[in-house]
């Protein structure tokens, strides 16, 4: 394609410029502004003294201190001096300023007085006082601030946090470090001071991760929500998705399995299209995935929400952004940490099967129901009393088989490994994350195993060069039944059969269908993952406030499967063979996927505060291509079944298979923001992009936000002594999506295949291959946009413990791609067009409290958010999906089945007061069956008396948090939950002899309308008629079947307790934290008994995990 030859070009153009812009400021710059560690270059004008003490320290390893008010009294300093040393420099500012300095390594302490005069002050009545200094972990803080308060007498603490300084007797030691709350400490009466240092929360949050650089967090006016990586560690799940359940408003996390290594769905503000809802993951500035990250690498995750925050990222913004920052090491911070967790999965619940006699009891209902004339016409009522004393002599002809039970586990497990190591200099910085997860799942051959590694590089080359350096690296193994579904067969096959005989072998159960037989002899579907990914990362600084930085970012994936599928032979009672129903014959299917991605950025940021003036102003360009190919092959009728290769099947049973395809945007785009006395804020994004998936008018989109803010708060006339901070926001902007399906909508297709031609002068018919056209396409189809006007609220108050955030959109989706009407005779399918539009409202509350009360520190945190999404415009197109359907004014995927009136009680019901037989779904609907409502009252129940029943998206979906610690013990507890669903009964739940053969469900025993009940207790009945003839009324889908699915679940609850560290420091441990966490205990819900409200009919369980962790720092 031609977008991606210039991307080429403009890659080319762009990597040449970037080692230009290297080479000049390597080489030209230090020559007009070479500093050594003993020459310096210093040109100040009219300065302030501490601003020189900066400028110093800048350039060199050197650290001042001193008392305030001295300097600030010192007179202003003008100086120009070139290549001279530190010590020149030094007698210049005391020939002009008095004051005096001491140098001890590279400490310069200031002073009124002469060194000499310090020197004899100290000695008298003095002490020397150590400690170490850690933060609220236990990591040594390295380079922390220790000050004599009313001094300059002050030191620095080492690599191991220790530090020892001589002060006086009754001194009190000022304790300071960036990023957390300061410490005075009187020294009186002792010499040994261990002194943790709490985060400045506050101090944190001032600057934010946004699109393409930070800002401060009180210039913003978007919708963006923070959190820290540790709740998602805590969460201790295998995917980081599932961790996100509940903890952000507005970030919608739905699952339907618990299989070992399964993901979530995460939506973000609701469905603003019929295509792509997935939101943009970008790992530390690049787009990626979130299967690819751990939880452990996590620094902090940002969504972008709105248009004001993610619009930045133009045509993939549409459904949201999620930023990932991974950790990186710390200045001088030393440390090797080691978590382990092993957990227990129990299902937080399951369903039960009725026994043999429940079954047979079942299958004389629904024969007798069906038209048999005897109750008891297919097991005799002698037949159903003895058959369990038979069992116990002779349980191979009169079985009572457990199925769940032999396919399924009571209970599995799964363990994970953390290893971090992190350290550096000043100039180079390390962080490696190792982690390695395995789980097993509940039936035989189910397992996931992954091992995944990152690690991050720092290197500060000079003052105005930086570069980061980062890998990661990632390899599942995934493996699963080859054919045999464990979750469906087990509820599926019917007590009623053996599934060995008495000599060991299989039993052919009903016809062939030996579940045990496929899933223990069936073979395996094995699927391996790798993944390699790499950034480097390029920062110039050639004047304070501006950034340039340059990004490329290779990505390369590769998939290889496995499925290996044996014939498995199963008996009859007679010695004769069959096979099992799945597993006819031995086949083996081998496939191979890779992709690979190439992004490159170049950006530049600049900031600077003037006075009352804050600006912040970011351009840049960004490149993308990303090409896939996929290939199979396979062999079918293997003779042997313990080789799976290629080539030891046969050669007539051969196929293979194969595609590929590429696609590829380049982007322009900038931001703006400022902000007046930290009160008035104004923001504005614009990004233009490209991309291949158009043709070449249609190509290029720009979208655009605009927003502002107002911090009421900070106002002369706002007098409150409750509301610490007000903010009112507002934002508009446009975002797109370019993620429509196809690669090359734009362009009509053609199908390759073989016809099968008569050749006249042979008399032979010989197989010809052909290409045709088999749809038409649009040129003129561009991109889906989605215009967002948002408003929101935050204030914090009571001393900042109290915080709450309000917020409130609306979104309009435009030109969706659709496939309207085409006339049939043109013989093509329908061409895709830009004619939909779509509409989402939705509001979004975040509260929380934090506090703390002598040792005990506690912060409680909830969420509430709700959507709701219409149809606009459709092209006059009404589209029908099942049981759903979507058209103009309704919702998303609105229900669309009928309207029931209960049960026909009797065979009187059937009929009206005047005797008027009712209009009924089937011919031979009788007592027993749903009664529906003939809406259009034309006498027929069909398809136009179906109506809309309402919104089947979840509804006010909330989740919260609350952690607590006193002295050396931790709590924390999180939940989540779905305040209003309508969801429709799975007739899978319920349904007996599923197949005509099937196992009978618990939950209808006892349940159902039947001709043995009295009419009261079929008044009671929840269920309609057994019936295997007429299913059609039974479970066609109608308002009889919708119930409210609201669910409540704490998702984790976790005990911590960390050992003393006197005890920990004699085995040379710095920390040590044993924890106890439970993981997604069974939820409050209307769910029928024994099904979880997140998972699917034929789904593997959810579990709750009960997990022992210990965490290791050395």
């Amino acid at each position: 394609m031609k977008i991606t030859n210039q991307l080429k070009r403009q890659t080319s153009f762009f990597l040449n410029f970037l080692i230009m812009m290297i080479l000049f400021f390597v080489v030209i710059v230090p020559i007009n502004g070479q500093n050594t560690k003993n020459n310096l270059s210093l040109n100040v004008q009219n300065k302030p003294l501490s601003e020189v003490f900066q400028q110093i320290s800048a350039l060199t390893d050197y650290k001042f201190f001193y008392d305030q008010d001295i300097v600030d009294k010192a007179p202003r300093i003008t100086m120009s001096v070139q290549n001279v040393t530190i010590e020149d420099i030094l007698g210049r500012i005391t020939a002009s300023t008095n004051l005096y300095f001491q140098r001890t390594n590279n400490t310069i302490s200031v002073s009124a007085a002469p060194p000499a005069n310090m020197a004899q002050a100290r000695q008298r009545q003095s002490k020397t006082v150590t400690g170490v200094i850690t933060d609220d972990s236990g990591e040594p803080i390295i380079g922390a601030n220790v000050v004599e308060e009313g001094t300059t007498n002050g030191t620095v603490t080492d690599i191991n946090g220790n530090f020892s300084l001589q002060v006086r007797n009754e001194a009190t030691l000022h304790i300071s470090y960036i990023g957390y709350l300061a410490q005075n400490i009187s020294t009186m009466d002792k010499t040994t001071i261990d002194i943790v240092l709490q985060e400045d929360t506050k101090t944190l949050e001032e600057v934010v991760v946004v699109g393409y650089g930070t800002a401060r967090k009180g210039d913003l006016t978007g919708a963006i929500s923070s959190i820290k990586g540790e709740i998602l560690t805590n969460r201790s799940t295998q995917q980081i998705s599932t961790a996100m359940q509940g903890q952000i408003a507005g970030v919608q996390v739905t699952r339907d399995s618990g299989a070992p290594g399964a993901s979530a769905t995460v939506r973000i503000r609701g469905i603003t299209t019929l295509s792509n809802n997935d939101p943009l993951v970008i790992v530390d500035g690049v787009p990626s995935s979130l299967n690819d990250v751990v939880a452990a690498d996590v620094e902090t995750m940002t969504v972008l929400k709105d248009a004001a925050s993610a619009s930045i990222y133009g045509s993939r913004a549409a459904a949201g952004v999620i930023l990932i920052t991974t950790k990186r090491a710390r200045d001088r911070q030393f440390s090797f940490d080691y978590n382990y967790e092993y957990g227990i999965d129990k299902p937080t619940t399951r369903p039960k099967n009725g026994d043999v006699i429940d079954w047979m009891n079942i299958q004389n209902e629904v024969k007798w129901n069906d038209g048999a004339s005897d109750p008891y016409s297919q097991y005799s009522q002698e037949t159903i009393a003895s058959w369990l004393d038979k069992n116990a002599t002779d349980p191979y002809h009169y079985p009572n088989t457990d199925w769940v039970g032999l396919l399924l586990k009571n209970s599995t497990s799964h363990e994970q490994h953390t290893l971090s190591i992190s350290g550096g200099t000043e100039k180079l910085r390390t962080k490696s994350t190792f982690n390695y997860q395995k789980g097993d799942g509940y039936y035989e051959n189910k397992s996931y195993e992954r091992f995944t590694g990152r690690v991050n590089n720092d290197y500060n080359i000079t003052d105005w060069l930086h570069a980061n350096i980062d890998v990661d690296f990632s390899k599942s193994n995934s493996i699963a039944p080859s054919q045999i579904n464990a979750m469906y067969w087990a509820y599926l096959a019917s007590p009623y059969y053996t599934p060995f005989w008495e000599d060991g072998r299989y039993a052919d159960a009903k016809d062939g269908a030996n579940p045990v037989a496929g899933l223990q002899q069936g073979g395996t579907n094995r699927t391996n993952y790798y993944k390699f990914g790499g950034k480097a990362q390029l920062d110039i600084t050639p004047m304070k406030g501006l950034t340039l930085t340059a990004v490329i970012a290779p990505r390369f994936q590769f998939t290889k499967g496995k499925k290996f599928s044996r014939a498995v032979p199963v008996y009859y009672e007679n010695g004769s063979m069959t096979y099992m129903q799945s597993h006819k014959t031995t086949n083996l299917e081998e496939t191979r996927n890779d992709n690979n991605s190439q992004t490159y950025q170049f950006y530049g940021n600049y900031q600077n505060i003037w006075g009352n003036h804050s600006f912040n102003a970011m351009v840049g360009y960004e490149g993308y291509s990303y090409k896939w190919e996929n290939e199979g092959a396979s062999r079918t009728n293997y003779l042997l079944d313990t080789y799976p290769y290629l080539n030891i099947g046969p050669e007539d049973y051969q196929y293979n298979s194969g595609s590929a395809g590429h696609n590829a945007y380049e982007s322009a785009f900038g931001r703006l923001m400022y902000s007046y006395k930290n009160k008035y804020m104004l923001q504005g994004n614009v990004r233009t992009d490209g991309s291949s998936r158009f043709a070449k008018d249609n190509r290029w989109g720009t979208f655009y936000s605009a927003s502002a803010g107002w911090v009421m708060s900070e106002e002369s006339w706002f007098k409150n002594d409750l509301v610490d901070y007000l903010k009112i926001r507002g934002s508009i902007g446009q975002l797109g999506n370019e993620r429509i399906g196809s690669e090359f909508p734009y362009m009509a297709a053609i199908n390759f295949g073989n016809s099968y031609m008569y050749d006249k002068s042979s008399q032979s018919v010989t197989a010809l291959q052909n290409a045709a056209q088999y749809n038409y396409a649009f040129e003129n189809i561009t991109w889906e946009t989605t215009t967002t006007y948002g408003a929101g609220l935050d204030v914090t108050m009571l001393n900042n413990r109290l915080r709450f955030t309000g917020d409130y959109y609306y979104k309009k989706t435009s030109d969706m791609l659709l496939t309207l009407g085409f006339p049939s005779y043109a013989g093509f399918s329908a061409p895709s067009q830009n004619a939909g539009d779509m509409y989402t409202k939705g509001w979004e509350l975040d509260l929380g409290w934090s506090d703390k009360v002598g040792d005990l520190w506690y912060s409680v945190s909830a969420n509430l958010s709700d959507y709701r999404s219409k149809m606009g415009y459709l092209g006059d197109k009404r589209t029908i999906d099942g049981n759903k359907i979507y058209e103009k004014g309704s919702y998303y995927y609105e229900w669309y089945m009928y309207k029931s009136d209960g049960l026909f009680l009797t065979d009187a019901d059937l009929y009206d007061e005047n005797g008027k037989k009712y209009p009924t779904l089937t011919a031979n609907d009788k007592a027993g069956n749903i009664k529906y409502v003939d809406v259009d009252g034309n006498g027929v129940i069909n398809a136009d008396d179906k109506v809309k029943l309402g919104n089947s998206q979840p509804e006010y979906l909330y989740g919260g948090n609350i952690s607590l610690g006193w002295k050396n013990f931790d709590f924390s507890l999180s939940f989540q939950g779905v305040g209003h669903q309508r969801v429709l009964f799975n007739s899978a739940w319920i349904q007996p002899l599923k197949e005509q053969w099937g196992a009978v469900p618990e939950l209808v025993l006892g349940n159902y309308w039947s001709q043995h009940n009295t009419e009261e207790q079929n008044q009671k009945a929840k269920y309609p008629r057994l019936t295997y003839t007429n299913t059609a009324n039974t479970y066609a889908g109608s308002d009889y079947w919708l119930f409210n699915g609201a669910y409540f679940r704490v998702k984790n609850m976790t005990l911590g307790y960390t050992l003393p560290t006197e005890l920990v420091n004699r085995v040379s441990v710095k920390d040590m934290r044993l924890y106890l966490s439970i993981n997604d205990l069974p939820a409050i819900s209307n769910f029928p008994k024994g099904w979880d409200p997140e998972v699917g009919s034929s789904s593997d369980f959810i579990s709750t995990s009960f997990v022992l962790g210990v965490n290791i720092k050395f």
